[in-house]
Parts: structure tokens; sequence; C-alpha cells
């Protein structure tokens, strides 16, 4: 691989430029990712090459002969693979080559090209695409060290700045909310109302933060049941939710009911109730006058999503930090890979201008004492060795200026 004939590029399309809908038909399923990863792989003029997947982007990270272009293999991938045909979409998808192609997949993986500012799953998902590329070996010398390098970033941006802190889905939010009001109080009895991937986000939060006493209701008590036997906790039906409020500390609750689940009604003999009622269902569970019942807090969606954005303003402040990390990795990954680029062309031309520089100092050579000999024979290799360095320095400049 000479340096003029091969470069790193990522061709890929995302949140930014293209609406769920247009991304929908380009993700590759789990199950499609090993076969994906071969095809694309061994696709001609493509060296090695990696796929993320994820509802937010659809990225190929590969490195490819000189003379194709980024865009046209990844829609022959496609034609090929599942018949999609995605040629006139070339103005949703970005192609960025060598130094911006690592810029890029750093920035992913340090949470700061997401859809929610430093979000932790992504680098999960990258470390599952490496995995899958790995696996059928599409990834080699350069994607190895990227991918690596790009873990690297996205673990200590996370470690050494705010970018990490604070939640940022619905449910871990709720979870962080109720957790310093948890604290003052002893084994706090938790009532989850509704059975669906909130509340079990919420409820593996709160187990995470060392909380057990829960229960659980639904309109359909077989389900209210399925899930607590996960928790080692009781499964109710909806009759059951007067008495359960009555010995609740915290009630969570997102159901899909057109009405209020939780109304005055179940708290008029006990007036001085205290609880904490978090409520993420849309539309609302709860129907409380608070004015009437102080003693309980209420949040819903909207209090949630404004904690969200308070948290995302302390990660927003990690941002230039997180560039700086960036920049520092970015800089030693390019030093790698320069010379990983140029060393062929160095090797050939240094062996090419070594043989002019010998035969024509051959005869000028002949005629000199030992010592003058020495110093032709060392000015005339330094020469040789400038020059090389002179045409690696000017093949680099007009790369970058590409």
């Amino acid at each position: 691989m000479g340096m003029s004939n091969w470069y790193l590029a990522v061709c890929g399309i995302n949140h930014k430029t293209s609406r769920l809908d247009e991304r929908e038909p380009l993700q590759l399923a789990r199950e499609d990712f090993a076969r994906a990863h071969a095809e694309f792989s061994n696709r001609n003029q493509i060296l090695e090459s990696t796929i993320i997947s994820t509802c937010n982007r659809v990225e190929f990270y590969f490195v490819a002969k000189r003379e194709i272009d980024p865009f046209d293999v990844v829609a022959g991938f496609y034609n090929d693979f599942n018949g999609a045909d995605i040629t006139n979409r070339r103005d949703n998808f970005y192609v960025k080559k060598n130094k911006h192609a690592v810029d890029h997949l750093f920035r992913v993986a340090a949470g700061i090209d997401s859809m929610v500012l430093g979000e932790n799953q992504i680098l999960g998902q990258i470390k599952e695409a490496y995995s899958s590329a790995c696996a059928v070996k599409a990834a080699g010398k350069i994607i190895h060290r990227l991918f690596h390098q790009a873990f690297r970033v996205g673990k200590i941006a996370r470690t050494d700045t705010e970018m990490g802190k604070g939640a940022c889905s619905v449910s871990s939010a709720a979870v962080e909310m109720l957790s310093s009001r948890l604290e003052k109080l002893k084994n706090p009895k938790i009532i989850f109302v509704g059975v669906n991937q909130m509340i079990t986000l919420a409820a593996n939060g709160l187990r995470r933060l060392d909380y057990h006493n829960f229960a659980f209701t639904n309109r359909t008590p077989e389900k209210a049941k399925e899930l607590a036997l996960r928790y080692n906790a009781e499964g109710y039906s909806l009759d059951h939710l007067p008495e359960l409020i009555n010995e609740a500390d915290v009630v969570i609750t997102c159901t899909g009911a057109a009405d209020a689940i939780i109304t005055d009604k179940l708290f008029e003999n006990k007036p001085d109730k205290k609880m904490t009622i978090v409520d993420i269902a849309i539309p609302r569970d709860t129907d409380i006058n608070t004015d009437r019942y102080k003693s309980i807090d209420l949040f819903d969606l909207e209090d949630i999503k404004q904690f969200v954005r308070s948290q995302q303003a302390i990660r927003e402040k990690a941002i230039p930090l997180v560039e700086q990390i960036i920049d520092r990795k970015l800089g030693e990954f390019i030093y790698w890979f320069d010379h990983v680029r140029y060393e062929p062309i160095y090797n050939g031309l240094h062996d090419a201008f070594e043989n002019i520089r010998r035969d024509e100092l051959k005869s000028v050579l002949e005629g000199l004492d030992p010592e003058q000999r020495a110093i032709v024979n060392q000015a005339s290799k330094n020469l040789v060795n400038k020059l090389v360095q002179l045409k690696i320095r000017l093949s680099a400049d007009k790369e970058k200026s590409e």
C-alpha cells in the first residue's frame, strides 16, 4: 500500500443529516451484522472496514484504493446486499477522509456527536460493530488501531470530564431525581404502576442504587406478577392500588390509560400522606389537587425533561475539555497514521534515489582519496534523504488540500 494509492474514509448518514424514516431502510439488523461486514470488506478496492449501525447513525469506516468514490462503494454495497437503491441519497451522506474521518469517530465515541450529549450507549455499539468486523476478519492494521484509540477517547471523555455525569434519559433522570429524596428514608416502599420499558428501566436503576422494597401493579395482573418476579417482589391488579398507595413512599407510574388512575379519591382519608409521585405517562396518570394535598410531591414528564436539560447543561460545559482530549489523541493517531502511509513511498523512492546516487558518483569517487570519498559519500546520502523527505511532505500537503 503506497501512500498515494489508499485512504481512510467514513461515509455515513446520521440524525443531523436525515430523518429517522430516511435512516430506517439503511439500518442493518444485528443478525445481519456478520454478513454485512463480510460482504462490504470483500468488495473490490476495499482493504479493511467496519460498519456502525444504530437508530441514530449508519456509518461505514474503511480503507480503500485511492481511485474509488466512497459513496459509490456504499451505494453498490446496499444494492447487492438488500436491493436498496440509494444513488439519489448522496446529499444525506457525509464523506470524511483520513484525519477528518478519525476526528469524526473520536467525536462519536466521546458522545459529542450524539442526539443526547454524552450518552453512554454509543460506546457499546461501536465496540459491537468492531467485534463483528474482527470476527469476519474485515478489520486490519488501520481499523484495529483506529477503533482501539476511539474506545480510549470515549473512556477518557467520560471519566476525566463531566461528559458522563448526570442523567440523559427520561427513566435515568427519574431515578436520579428520586435518589436524593430516597436517601432520607429507611427502606422506602416503591410502587410501580404499569408494565413497560420505562417502568423496567426505572426499576433497574433503583435496584442498582440498592432499593429492593418494590411492588408492581397493572391492569393485567399476570404481567405485573411476571415483572415482579425479576425483582423478588409482588405483582397486583389495579384494584389493589388504594391499599398499595397507603403503604407507598414513592409511586412511579407510566401506563397507557386514557384517564387518570391516581386521583384525589385515593387520598381522601389521608390528607397528610407524605409521598413522591413520578408520572412519566402521556397522557398523565395522575390528577391530584396538590394545593389540597401539600405533602405530596408530584413530578411529571415536563419536570423530568427540565431536569435532563439542566444535566445537559453540565455536559455542554465539558465540551471544550472533551475536544482537547480528542485533539490530543488525534495528534497521536495521525503521527502513527502518516508514518504508516508514507513508509512504502519512502522505501520505494529511497531505493530508486540511492541507485541513481551510486551510478552518478561511481566515477567521481574513484578519483578521490578515502577521506574526501567519505565526505562526498555522506553528503550525497544526506541529499537523497532530504529529497525523499521533501517528496513525502509535498505528497502529504497535496493530500491534505484535497
